[in-house]
């Protein structure tokens, strides 16, 4: 990752005991994350984990 903090550049890495992170392999695999699934890749977790609920914001409190 390489980060701009305004006054010059962070380069994070992270070297993984087993496995690898996956990869797009192609420009249709590439996608927008948030800061949490940011978190949940560097954790070595999956960003579609199969049985996960997606994410829901209700529109109307009564």
């Amino acid at each position: 990752i390489l980060q701009w903090d305004g006054s010059g550049f962070w380069i994070l890495m992270k070297r993984l005991d087993r496995d690898s992170f996956h990869w797009p392999d192609s420009p249709d695999e590439l996608q927008k994350v948030t800061l949490k699934e940011m978190h949940w890749f560097c954790d070595g977790l999956s960003l579609t984990p199969k049985g996960a609920f997606e994410e829901c914001h209700p529109k109307i409190v009564v």
